[in-house]
C-alpha cells in the first residue's frame, strides 16, 4: 500500500459551504469527497481503494444531498480536466431525486384525482350531468370525461389527465411541499414495517440462510420520513414529466375504490433503487431478491397506503395533511377553470370543497382499501407491540388454541376501529378488563385471534370452545397459569394440586408477575365466555373464577355474547353499536373474497350483474355477520348456489341455515332416511369432544359410509381436524342454537333428551363429560 495522507478543510459559506476531503495515495492518485460525492484523480484504484471509497461513500452520502451543487462542481472540475469523474457515485444521488420527484408528482396527482372525483360523485352532480347523454358514474373514465365535457372546446378525457399531470408534476412549489414529502415518507415507512412482518420475505431469508430482514427494515421504516424530506430535489430535470399512462388516470380520477385498488405506482426498478441507496445511506445492504420483493410491493401498494395515509390523518381532524390537500385542490381548481370548464353543477361540488374541513368531509368519507400488503393493520400492530416485549421468545399455545387462531383469521379484513378502541384501553387504565361484546357470527372469536397474532403471540391466550369441549374453568386456568409460569420463568415447577380448584392461584401468579414487567403489560385473551359452563363452578363466582382485583399493568381482553354474566368490574365495548364501520369492513371483504375467485366473478357475470352491485347487496344481506359471509360466498364459490339468483340469496344468518335445511329437505324426501341422518349431526351438537366418524357410526348404530356421506354433505357446518382419521365437530355455536329451536327439532324428528339419554346410557364420558 502506497504512502497514504488526508486533508480535510471548509470552503465557502452559507447555502454554498461545501465538506472537502482528501486522501492521497501517492503523488499521483488522489480521491475527493465533495459534500458526499466522489472524484477519482490519476490512475485507476487498486481493489482495496475501490473497497475504502465504497465504504467512504455509504457514510458521506449521508451529509450532503445537493443535487444541483453537485451537478455544478462536477461540470466545473471536468471542465479543468481536473480529475476525473466517478459516475458510479454520482448518479445514485440523481435518480434518487428524480426518484423522488417523480413519487411526490404522482403522489399529488393520486390527492387531487381521488378530492375531485369524490367531490362530485354525489346524486346532485351525476343529475346534472344528464345534458352530457348519462348520469356520472364511479368509473374512472366517466369522472374524467364527465369533466372534460364540461370544458369548452370538448377537451379529450385523456388530455385533460395529462394536462392535470403535467401541471402537478411538474409545479417547483408543490414538489417542495414539506407536507406532501411527509404524507409521501409515512406511506413508504408503512409499507416497509409491513413488508418486514411477511411470511414470504421470512421464506425468502431462510431458503438462502440470510439473517432476517425484519429489524433492519424496520429500522429504515423509521427513518424514512426524515430521510425522504432530506432528499434535495433542486435542480432535477422536470421537463421528462410524470409520463402517468392514460390507463392510470382513469384509475386515479375515479371515485370507485375497485378502480384505484388498481393503480400502481412508479417501477419495480425504480422502487429497487431507493431501496439499495436508501439502506446503503443507513450503512446495511439487502440480498438482491430481497430488494427484489420489497421493491414488488412499494410498486404494487404505494398509492394505497398513500391514500390511507390521508384518510387516516382526515379523520383526525387533517392536523399533517388538510392544508396541503387543500393547496393542491386550489390549484387544480384554477387550472380547470384556466382550462375554460363551465360545467356549473361540477364548479359548484369543485369549489364548496374550500375550507381545511371540508378536505377532511372529502376524504374521511374515501371508501375503505384493503392495502394487501399482508392485512391493512400494520400501523396498529405496531402500537399493540409496544405494550409487550417482543424480544423475548414466544412460547407455543396449546394446540386446540393455534387451530382456531389460524382458522379465524384466515381472510381477516379490517376492525381497525376494535383494535384501535383496545389501544386506548390500555393506554389510558392502568389495568382491567376490557370486554368486546357481540351477536353470534359478527366476528368476535376472530378478533381475539387476530389481537393474538398482532401482539406477536406476546400474551397469554385462551379460546373457549363448546364444539371443542373447552368450556370448564378448570381448563382455562390450567392453561393460563402454565403459560405464565413458562414465560415469567416462575418459580414452580409443577402446578400446586389446587391451582386449578378456583382462582387464588392465578391471582397469585399474576401479582408475581406484575413486579416483574418493568415498563410493559400483561395482556390476557379470552374468548367466548359465554360459552363457559358455569354449572361446574362454585356458586357466586366469576366466570372462570377471574380476579375481582388486578394487580397494576394487568389486562384481560376478552370476548362474550350479550348475556349478563357474573364478572369483575369492566369496560364493555359494544360492537353491535358501530354498523357502519361493520358495514365498510363487510364491503371490502366480500370485494377482497371475489376478487380472490373467478367462480365467484363468474356467477356475477352470467347474472348480468356489477361488482359494486353484488358488493352492496350481499353486504346488506349479511346484517354485517361474517359467518354468513362465510357460507354464501363459499357456496358460491364451489358451484352449490349456481341456480340461485342475487334476489334469492338467503337473508342473515339465520335465513341462510333455514334455506340449507329446505334444500336438504328437497334432497331427502324419505322421512325416516333424514331422521336417521340428522341424528349424526344432532349427536355431534350434544358430544363435547370432536369425535371420528367411526365413533360417530358405533354410536349411531349407523353403518361408516352413510355417516362419512352426512358429515360430507354437512361439512361448511362442522370442523374438520386435521388427524389421520379426522375427528369432526360443530364449527360455530349458532349452528347449534338453531338446530336446538323447538320448530326444527319438531321438523327433524329427533328427540334430545333421548340423545342425551342414549349417551349417559352409553357412558360415553369422554364426549359427553370429562374424564
Amino acid at each position: 500500500m502506497t504512502e497514504e495522507s488526508a486533508i480535510v478543510f471548509f470552503l465557502g459559506g452559507g447555502d454554498c459551504c461545501v465538506f472537502w476531503a482528501a486522501v492521497f495515495f501517492g503523488r499521483r492518485r488522489l480521491l475527493y469527497f465533495l459534500g458526499g460525492c466522489v472524484f477519482w484523480a490519476g490512475e485507476t484504484p487498486t481493489p482495496q481503494e475501490e473497497f475504502f471509497v465504497e465504504q467512504a461513500f455509504c457514510l458521506l452520502l449521508r451529509m450532503v444531498q445537493n443535487v444541483r451543487l453537485i451537478n455544478l462542481v462536477f461540470n466545473y472540475l471536468a471542465a479543468l480536466n481536473y480529475c476525473k469523474v466517478w459516475e458510479l457515485f454520482k448518479m445514485p444521488l440523481v435518480d434518487l431525486a428524480n426518484t423522488k420527484v417523480r413519487v411526490l408528482g404522482c403522489s399529488a396527482v393520486m390527492a387531487v384525482g381521488q378530492l375531485i372525483s369524490n367531490a362530485i360523485a354525489n346524486p346532485a352532480t351525476q343529475a346534472a350531468a344528464g345534458m352530457m347523454g348519462g348520469p356520472i358514474a364511479l368509473g374512472g373514465v366517466s369522472i374524467l370525461a364527465a369533466i372534460a365535457g364540461g370544458i369548452a372546446g370538448n377537451i379529450a378525457a385523456n388530455d385533460l389527465g395529462n394536462r392535470m399531470a403535467e401541471k402537478l408534476g411538474k409545479n417547483p412549489n408543490i414538489l417542495d411541499n414539506h407536507d406532501l414529502s411527509k404524507a409521501a415518507g409515512e406511506a413508504i415507512g408503512y409499507i416497509l414495517l409491513e413488508v418486514a412482518k411477511s411470511d414470504e420475505l421470512i421464506a425468502i431469508a431462510e431458503t438462502k440462510n440470510l439473517p432476517y430482514p425484519e429489524q433492519a427494515l424496520d429500522k429504515l421504516a423509521e427513518k424514512t420520513p426524515g430521510y425522504w424530506l432530506d432528499i434535495n430535489t433542486q435542480g432535477v430535470d422536470l421537463s421528462r414529466g410524470l409520463q402517468i399512462s392514460e390507463e392510470q388516470l382513469t384509475k386515479i380520477f375515479s371515485a370507485d375504490v375497485e378502480e384505484f385498488d388498481r393503480v400502481t405506482g412508479l417501477t419495480p426498478a425504480d422502487w429497487a433503487s431507493f431501496l439499495r441507496e436508501f439502506a446503503a445511506s443507513e450503512g446495511k445492504s439487502f440480498d438482491a431478491e430481497i430488494v427484489e420483493f420489497v421493491a414488488d410491493k412499494l410498486y404494487a401498494t404505494f398509492p394505497k397506503a398513500y391514500r390511507e395515509v390521508l384518510k387516516l390523518d382526515a379523520a383526525k381532524g387533517g392536523e399533517k395533511f388538510a392544508a396541503m390537500l387543500l393547496n393542491l385542490h386550489q390549484i387544480a381548481l384554477g387550472e380547470l377553470k384556466d382550462l375554460g370548464l363551465q360545467n356549473g353543477e361540477i364548479l359548484q361540488k369543485l369549489e364548496a370543497v374550500a375550507t381545511q374541513q371540508q378536505i377532511c368531509q372529502v376524504m374521511v368519507k374515501l371508501e375503505a382499501i384493503e392495502i394487501g400488503i399482508r392485512d391493512d393493520l400494520a400501523q396498529i400492530q405496531n402500537l399493540l407491540q409496544r405494550f409487550v416485549d417482543t424480544g423475548t421468545p414466544r412460547l407455543p399455545l396449546p394446540y386446540e388454541c393455534e387451530t382456531i387462531i389460524a382458522d379465524r383469521t384466515q381472510d381477516f379484513t379490517g376492525r381497525r376501529f376494535v383494535f384501535a378502541a383496545i389501544i386506548e384501553f390500555l393506554q389510558k387504565n392502568p389495568k382491567g378488563y376490557f370486554v368486546l361484546e357481540a351477536d353470534p357470527g359478527v366476528g368476535k372469536s376472530s378478533i381475539m385471534a387476530k389481537l393474538v397474532l398482532l401482539l406477536k403471540r406476546r400474551c397469554v391466550a385462551h379460546f373457549n370452545s363448546q364444539s371443542q369441549g373447552i368450556v370448564r374453568a378448570e381448563q382455562f386456568l390450567e392453561n393460563a397459569c402454565t403459560q405464565l409460569i413458562r414465560r415469567y420463568q416462575l418459580n414452580y415447577p409443577q402446578l400446586p394440586e389446587n391451582a386449578t380448584r378456583d382462582g387464588n392461584f392465578l391471582s397469585r401468579l399474576l401479582g408475581e408477575v406484575s413486579a416483574k414487567l418493568g415498563g410493559t403489560k400483561l395482556i390476557i385473551v379470552v374468548d367466548a365466555l359465554d360459552e363457559v359452563d358455569l354449572s361446574l363452578q362454585g356458586r357466586g363466582s366469576n366466570v372462570l373464577y377471574l380476579p375481582d382485583s388486578l394487580p397494576d399493568n394487568v389486562y384481560f381482553i376478552v370476548s362474550k355474547q350479550p348475556k349478563t354474566l357474573p364478572l369483575p368490574n369492566h369496560q364493555v365495548f359494544d360492537l353491535m353499536q358501530y354498523s357502519a364501520e361493520s358495514l365498510a369492513d363487510v364491503k371490502v371483504y366480500i370485494d377482497k373474497r371475489t376478487g380472490n375467485s373467478a367462480s365467484i366473478q363468474s356467477w356475477i357475470n352470467r347474472q348480468n350483474l356489477q361488482r359494486e352491485q353484488f358488493v352492496a347487496a350481499v353486504a346488506e344481506k349479511s346484517q354485517n355477520n361474517f359467518m354468513y359471509l362465510r357460507y354464501v360466498l363459499n357456496d358460491i364459490d364451489s358451484g352449490k348456489y349456481s341456480d340461485v339468483t342475487l334476489q334469492d340469496l338467503p337473508r342473515e344468518l339465520e335465513g341462510y341455515y333455514e334455506k340449507h335445511w329446505a334444500r336438504m329437505e328437497m334432497a331427502v324426501k324419505d322421512k325416516e332416511l333424514r331422521r336417521r341422518k340428522l341424528k349424526v349431526i344432532y349427536l355431534l351438537t350434544k358430544t363435547r369432544k370432536p369425535v371420528s366418524c367411526d365413533l360417530l357410526a358405533d354410536f349411531a348404530e349407523e353403518d361408516a359410509l352413510d355417516v362419512q356421506e352426512v358429515l360430507d354433505d354437512w361439512e361448511q357446518f362442522l370442523r374438520r381436524s386435521g388427524d389421520s382419521p379426522p375427528d369432526y365437530s360443530i364449527y360455530h355455536a349458532s349452528f347449534q342454537r338453531f338446530l336446538h329451536r323447538i320448530d326444527v327439532v319438531q321438523k327433524a324428528g329427533v328427540s334430545l333428551r333421548d340423545i342425551e339419554t342414549a349417551i349417559s346410557d352409553n357412558l360415553w364420558e369422554d364426549l359427553y363429560g370429562d374424564e
